[in-house]
């Protein structure tokens, strides 16, 4: 049985005083029996299907995990064919889910860390399918959007940061670049974004500076809208997810460099899109945390996982009532 938890707003930044504030009701749901952070995340039916990052010992994974969230239980999946990585992606298409990418070198601009690799996975029998592999090495966490029989890949990087938009085609299993636009967002790495309405809403990451940068996607025109930005600090690696009404940003880091004052943010933001407005929900409670995950069922918004500032993780999962 899930425990409600009631989280107190504490606003001490002055630049958000303008900001709407809610304070929505967050339930504890069951613990993930193998705690991670830099996992990958994608539902189908009731259930999130959890694959890879790394422990606490700084291990990669190549392990896959499902959360059924009628049960509110968790199942090892076991092994996957995949090689261990962080930083992976995934979507889901009808019976299917399709998975891949991401980085597995213990350092940096490492070659072979680079995971090119695309699946296609069908949990009703268990079979796994490699299908096209990426077509260069950005493939270090990249946005996901679903249209039609088509999947879209936006601002995976590799050496740098990108700015590519690339269409995955089911039906032909080929990649094709497809062209940004010149009112595109900048160039970043470690962007969030979420479909809500059959809508992309994109933004935030790094450049040379945390973005606060934030769009709205149409498909598949790859026609491009900026909206309101996120209020306060821009923050990376954050996890997001969407419901029809609202899109949720949660945790992330501000890399401010060693000397001018970096963290990892606490607070959680929810975005209206029919408004275009921001609200800040307070803080989560996990505390500070960075490469979480986030997902939708049934209409109801689940965040989890991820590290703090010093690496420590957590194994708990919420769900916004």
């Amino acid at each position: 049985m899930r425990r409600h938890i009631y989280i107190a707003l504490l606003i001490v930044c002055t630049s958000c005083s303008k900001v709407a504030q809610v304070t929505p009701i967050v339930s504890e749901c069951a613990s993930m029996p193998s705690p991670r952070a830099s996992a990958c995340v994608a539902v189908l039916n009731n259930n999130a299907y959890i694959f890879g990052g790394r422990d606490s010992a700084g291990t990669y994974l190549n392990d896959l995990w499902i959360y059924d969230a009628v049960a509110d239980t968790w199942s090892d999946a076991g092994k996957t064919p995949l090689k261990a990585r962080v930083n992976a992606t995934a979507a889901a298409m009808g019976d299917a889910i399709y998975i891949g990418l991401g980085f597995s070198a213990a350092h940096a601009y490492t070659d072979s860390g680079y995971q090119r690799d695309w699946w296609r996975y069908t949990p009703a029998d268990g079979v796994w399918t490699p299908l096209a592999d990426f077509p260069n090495k950005n493939v270090i966490a990249p946005i996901l959007a679903v249209e039609g029989t088509d999947i879209y890949a936006f601002y995976g990087c590799g050496y740098a940061q990108q700015q590519e938009v690339w269409r995955y085609q089911t039906d032909t299993d080929e990649w094709t670049r497809v062209t940004t636009p010149a009112d595109a967002m900048p160039r970043a790495f470690g962007c969030a974004g979420a479909q809500s309405g059959g809508v992309l809403y994109f933004g935030t990451g790094f450049n040379s500076q945390n973005l606060t940068d934030w769009y709205m996607v149409t498909l598949p025109d790859n026609r491009w809208t900026k909206r309101t930005g996120i209020p306060g600090k821009g923050r990376e690696f954050c996890a997001c997810t969407a419901t029809d009404q609202y899109v949720y940003l949660f945790g992330g880091r501000y890399f401010g460099g060693d000397m001018t004052g970096g963290e990892v943010f606490e607070s959680y933001l929810r975005y209206t899109p029919s408004g275009d407005e921001w609200t800040y929900c307070g803080t989560m409670p996990c505390g500070r945390a960075e490469n979480q995950i986030a997902f939708t069922i049934n209409g109801k918004a689940y965040f989890g996982l991820g590290e703090d500032a010093k690496g420590k993780m957590t194994d708990q999962l919420y769900c916004i009532e």
